[in-house]
């Protein structure tokens, strides 16, 4: 099902929302991390593949990529990237008894770019979403 030609005017605005995020003062290798990390989460191959491709054109290393579901204790990440991945994280796996923070985001990023990064993941999450259940993987 195309989702993109049936419901044109909904995603378009999707889509301009996320493309207006690189607007933002949010690094683009920082962004293409987020979004790779979270289509990860969510197994979805398609966005996988794409944010792969995408964070190599931006200049993020093979191994980086590579080393992305290791972020935590991987020496190739900076303390905010691993911040800003952990705040992925809990915002993909979102579960009802857990407690989520993100009290540490503003130790390295600006306000707007916290809410960046948010918004982001989000829309990440969305695009994942529309990604597994509507097109063939």
């Amino acid at each position: 099902m195309d989702y993109t030609k049936i419901s044109k005017d909904t995603i378009g605005h999707l889509y301009a929302g996320y493309k207006s995020l690189n607007e933002s003062p949010l690094p683009a290798d920082l962004k293409g991390l987020i979004e790779l990390r979270v289509s990860q989460i969510n197994g979805c191959s398609y966005c996988c593949n794409l944010h792969t491709n995408a964070a190599l054109k931006l200049g993020v290393s093979k191994d980086k990529i590579e080393s992305l579901p290791e972020f935590a204790t991987s020496g190739l990440f900076s303390d905010g990237e691993r911040e800003a991945l952990k705040w992925a994280e809990s915002l993909t796996n979102l579960d009802g008894n857990k407690k989520i923070h993100n009290t540490e985001l503003s130790k390295y990023f600006s306000e707007r770019e916290v809410v960046d990064i948010t918004i982001c993941i989000s829309l990440m999450n969305t695009f994942n979403r529309l990604a597994i259940s509507m097109r063939d993987e």
